[in-house]
């Protein structure tokens, strides 16, 4: 198992007071490699946050058997933002959107990362795209 930071990891949270901010944070099976097992750093907030809204959206459909994948914070709630039966590689087509009842109203300390692990098999192809609209609020 290893944590593998995504090509396109992004640092998002601090912004003005009561702006409502969004980030796209994207985890690429072709630069960020599908090793079932690892983890993926997608984003790292600076400062603490409250996300307003999460959707996960596939951009690329992700191949590899009976993969799975969860989307959510490092070290904390792991399936807030894309819980298990959601990340099951058949509903892992493309424009395949879900949004998790956990992922709404969380609050996330600064420093937090949102982070993607895959199980079971590794995914040899796919695009995930989050999409969190959120405020800071420290």
């Amino acid at each position: 198992m290893a944590v593998v930071t995504c090509a396109a990891h992004k640092t998002f949270g601090r912004g003005f007071s009561n702006e409502v901010q969004t980030v796209k944070l994207t985890w690429n099976q072709a630069n960020d490699t599908g090793e079932a097992d690892d983890t993926f750093k997608m984003g790292t907030t600076d400062g603490k946050i409250l996300v307003l809204s999460s959707f996960v959206h596939v951009e690329t459909a992700c191949a590899g058997a009976s993969g799975t994948a969860i989307i959510g914070v490092f070290g904390g709630d792991t399936d807030a933002f894309l819980d298990i039966t959601s990340g099951a590689v058949a509903n892992l087509a493309d424009d395949f959107v879900d949004k998790e009842t956990t992922g709404q109203g969380i609050v996330l300390a600064s420093g937090a990362i949102v982070s993607m692990d895959i199980a079971t098999t590794d995914f040899s192809a796919g695009k995930i795209n989050v999409i969190l609209t959120y405020v800071n609020i420290d």
